[in-house]
């Protein structure tokens, strides 16, 4: 059984001799050293790069950075991603670091604090998910922190940073393209209870990966969300302890829990309604934060009377070639005897072949196929069930579709 690991810093630095202090907060960096056809990414650390400079010119300079997951696009890759943002981290390159190490000015007075994500996890971009990751952050503890969560405290806040967990698998999702983080465990919450009642007379913040309430909102340039549907305020959310995490907020008047995940902007309540980024009367507000890959970022200040947020801020995008494709996919009839078609859409025109492998709800391979084209047919002699059809392109794009096998 794996063992949760749990540290508490309390930071010390001329910043918090002031009423109120500022940090910046970023998610979904997703750093690559690889060029990925399959998920956005920040390929070299290019836009890492651009932004890093530009938090270190903000006037007023931050007290630090907090970075919400998906660090890297392939946390466990091998050879390791990270490299690809610590190259512009000072000190460049520390083996197993420890929290706050890293800062993002040379002077070493801003520091970044991170907290995984379930990219972080992966040892490929390949589903289904359980085949895919680890449930340890091997890479992560070697090149960004130690596995662990932590709270960062002073004499008017309390941060908590807690680790949402690595994807549930496939075959357990209502929805595969909004993938539930595994959540907190009961010595998880145990801990923020704790952590909350030693500071009880402070702000409160709790940062993590996958957002509590989820609802669609804005992407970073302000535009509609509409990349994925978003079933209910449970999807992409924690697959447990959700509620107990909620309840432990109300009860403990946390301010604010800050995520990522989706790739969008928005500001919900408890129960999932969109509200106002600096809410007097709404409780507890849950923020997303777009993507660092396309630039987006909020600005946090905290005071001795409350906590306020900016709108989403948007930089360093022009110019950046972002790498991103997407894949769309048919499977009919969904329902069927063993035999179906299955068509792809892209939106280059790229593809001319396409490669199908289906998997049980075991995660077990029971077949695979080389379509040309963008449609084909396929027939599989398989026991009734439910089956995951993984489909890849030859420029490398992936989807996932679902069928039932009834004879």
């Amino acid at each position: 059984m794996k063992k949760y690991l749990f540290i508490t810093a309390t930071l010390i630095s001329a910043t918090f001799s002031f009423a109120q202090y500022s940090f910046v907060h970023i998610s979904d960096i997703h750093v690559s050293s690889v060029s990925s056809l399959v998920n956005s990414c920040d390929l070299n650390g290019q836009i890492a790069q651009c932004y890093l400079n530009e938090f270190n010119n903000l006037s007023p300079k931050p007290a630090f950075i907090v970075a919400t997951g998906d660090i890297s696009n392939v946390g466990n890759s091998n050879p390791p991603m990270y490299h690809v943002l610590t190259q512009f981290l000072y000190p460049d390159s520390v083996p197993n670091p420890g929290i706050g190490v890293y800062h993002i000015d040379a002077a070493q007075k801003i520091p970044i604090y991170f907290t995984p994500g379930n990219h972080d996890y992966y040892t490929t971009l390949y589903p289904p998910g359980s085949l895919t990751q680890s449930n340890y952050l091997t890479n992560y503890a070697q090149y960004i922190g130690p596995d662990t969560d932590y709270a960062v405290t002073d004499k008017i806040s309390v941060i908590l940073f807690m680790r949402s967990g690595n994807d549930i698998p496939y075959w357990n999702e209502l929805d595969p393209f909004t993938p539930d983080g595994s959540g907190l465990t009961d010595a998880q919450c145990a801990w923020i209870r704790k952590e909350l009642a030693l500071n009880s007379t402070k702000r409160k913040i709790i940062v993590m990966h996958h957002p509590p309430e989820n609802l669609a909102g804005t992407n970073c340039d302000g535009t509609p969300y509409t990349s994925q549907t978003i079933l209910d305020p449970a999807a992409g959310s924690l697959a447990n302890n959700r509620t107990t995490f909620l309840n432990i907020c109300d009860s403990n008047k946390v301010d604010m829990v800050l995520a990522g995940h989706q790739h969008q902007n928005v500001v919900t309540d408890v129960n999932g309604n969109m509200i106002s980024e600096n809410c007097d009367s709404c409780g507890t507000r849950y923020v997303q934060t777009g993507a660092a890959f396309n630039g987006c970022y909020r600005i946090v200040t905290v005071s001795p009377t409350f906590v306020s947020i900016t709108p989403p801020l948007q930089s360093c995008v022009t110019g950046i070639n972002e790498i991103s494709y997407s894949l769309s996919t048919l499977v009919y009839p969904s329902i069927n005897a063993g035999t179906f078609s299955v068509a792809v859409d892209d939106d280059y025109g790229y593809v001319n072949h396409f490669y199908t492998e289906i998997y049980n709800t075991m995660g077990q391979k029971v077949s695979e196929e080389t379509i040309a084209g963008k449609k084909g047919t396929i027939r599989i002699n398989v026991p009734n069930g439910i089956y995951f059809i993984h489909i890849k392109t030859d420029r490398g794009a992936e989807g996932n579709q679902k069928v039932i096998i009834s004879h």
